[in-house]
């Protein structure tokens, strides 16, 4: 394998413990690493992870293409997303007791389903939740709108989850199985 396969970016955090290697969909790769990790210990986690990098490269190719902004795929996309989410806004802003629905747009995502701004009332849909079905974009989006009274992955996050969608880990799991 040469250096140029083996090119990466590191993002140094002071709170991360161990290394994370990620293959990005265009095959880039992305280490997050320990604020003090040192660049010899980043290159050698790089290089004894190799095997691993050849795989996940091997299976991106082997996905579908992409959902690409402006294409015809990507409005298709967005309209059939809009469409169920006259639907499931309502009723889930209702059972959660949001008072007002976020605003929502429909992105091209490279790495997430989702994403939430809580202070800006915003949600972020992936594109590609078109292609995943309803029970995929629906625990895409309690997942979302949970984010709006806790802003982070703790134990609140996961007991408001566990309440207004009890299935919710089955529907993960399935979504990310279709990846």
């Amino acid at each position: 394998m040469s250096d140029d396969t083996l090119a990466y970016t590191v993002t140094r955090r002071r709170q991360q413990r161990r290394m994370i290697l990620r293959v990005r969909p265009d095959g880039s790769l992305r280490v997050t690493a320990p604020a003090g990790a040192s660049r010899t210990a980043v290159h050698d986690f790089v290089t004894q992870n190799v095997g691993w990098i050849d795989r996940k490269r091997e299976e991106l190719k082997a996905l579908p293409q992409g959902i690409q902004r402006g294409s015809e795929d990507f409005e298709q996309a967005r309209t059939e997303i809009l469409v169920a989410l006259e639907e499931l806004m309502p009723l889930w802003c209702e059972r959660m007791g949001v008072e007002v629905a976020p605003r929502v747009s429909i992105k091209v995502m490279t790495s997430r389903w989702g994403s939430c701004n809580a202070t800006l009332n915003k949600i972020n849909l992936s594109a590609e939740l078109a292609r995943r079905g309803r029970d995929a974009l629906e625990y895409v989006l309690v997942h979302e709108l949970a984010h709006l009274f806790h802003q982070n992955h703790g134990p609140g996050f996961y007991a408001l989850m566990d309440a207004q969608l009890p299935d919710w880990k089955a529907r993960r799991t399935a979504l990310r199985r279709k990846q």
